[in-house]
């Protein structure tokens, strides 16, 4: 098994409870954009950092929101493109990350277009990019791949080759998280670590990986969700949060996430839980032989995701009605052919209805 302070030292994470402070250390000279939410913003949270920035010229775009947009993309590359941009740090979620990513590729070759990138197998960085995650889930910092979206056309696209040079993970930026930003990231690195088992091209390392980010949620994740300022379980979520995005770096998502972008795409489900609404279904369907995860393991992860009630948070969002009666299972071979087991529309079929069910019983 490998040790946090070896996968930190091999991957460039830093942890801090003062990532302002470290992030002047770690900053090369050159001009800076800040990749943020306007909700750092408001908060005065992207001031305190441009205030402390020792770089001549630093932009900020706070423009980013949840599901990275592709014209919103193009647009905001195109605004910065004659700014000689040297470095780019990503401070927020999955989505401020991978948006940064995108940025790197579309501002290191400006002659290239968004769609050129996507459809690019090896795209190129030329800017220093640090990545600060203040949700715990993505695993983002830690990944080379980019989600892109294009509602109008309700489709997602990837963007795979961009990773961040540095990493800072400050778990004091997640303490005021709200119950849902705290629990749906976590449950995508709970996704992010089950998927990456149930799979084709699972490795010993990639494996390692997953069952220490699986122990550390079932861990820390039912305690923040009971005291939300316990500082120690945020940094256990953060930790594990990096350690599912590193299994998922060998072995890409599978199931699971093929079932989750369409909800995401025409029904605005949140990724992380339309990412693990399925989770226990498949965990069942697949068997803890597979997996090869010992059986109490197991029933600790079912015994979470069941005090979760996830069924419900899904009815937030579209009927089970329509989900049962008009989900295609025709899934993005993509990521649908990953998974171990042979896939068909009756095992899709029974994956949601199972999950409606059995959350139910």
């Amino acid at each position: 098994m490998m040790h946090w302070q070896q996968i930190q030292q091999q991957f460039n994470i830093s942890e801090t409870d003062d990532f302002i402070s470290l992030l002047t250390d770690l900053l090369p000279p050159g001009n800076t954009l800040i990749i943020t939410s306007a909700g750092f913003t408001r908060r005065g949270l992207s001031q305190k950092v441009l205030d402390r920035l020792p770089t001549d010229c630093v932009l900020l775009c706070d423009e980013i929101t949840p599901n990275p947009e592709l014209l919103d993309l193009q647009r905001w590359a195109q605004r910065y493109q004659q700014n000689e941009i040297s470095n780019i740090i990503a401070l927020g979620g999955g989505s401020v990350i991978d948006s940064a990513k995108v940025l790197c590729a579309m501002l290191s070759q400006p002659h290239l277009s968004l769609m050129e990138l996507l459809a690019s197998s090896n795209p190129v960085n030329n800017l220093h990019l640090i990545a600060i995650p203040t949700t715990s889930g993505t695993g983002a910092e830690v990944t080379p791949f980019s989600t892109v979206w294009d509602s109008a056309a309700v489709k997602k696209y990837s963007l795979v080759g961009i990773s961040a040079d540095k990493i800072i993970l400050d778990a004091s930026l997640t303490l005021s998280l709200p119950h849902q930003q705290t629990l749906y990231p976590a449950l995508d690195a709970l996704s992010h670590a089950l998927e990456s088992l149930w799979n084709k091209n699972r490795t010993i390392s990639s494996a390692d990986y997953a069952v220490q980010a699986i122990e550390a949620i079932c861990q820390a994740l039912p305690a923040v969700l009971k005291q939300s300022d316990d500082f120690a379980a945020r940094q256990t979520l953060q930790r594990a949060a990096s350690l599912a995005g590193l299994a998922i770096c060998q072995t890409r998502t599978a199931i699971a996430h093929a079932i989750s972008y369409p909800l995401t795409a025409a029904y605005g489900v949140p990724h992380g839980l339309a990412c693990s609404f399925t989770l226990a279904a498949i965990i069942k369907e697949v068997g803890s032989e597979q997996l090869n995860l010992s059986v109490a393991l197991v029933d600790k992860v079912l015994n979470l995701l069941k005090s979760l009630a996830l069924d419900s948070e899904m009815a937030k969002f579209v009927s089970w009605q329509i989900l049962l009666e008009q989900f295609d299972p025709a899934l993005d071979p993509a990521r649908a052919s990953n998974f171990i087991l042979e896939i068909h529309a009756a095992l899709v079929g029974r994956l949601i209805t199972q999950s409606h069910i059995s959350a139910a019983l």
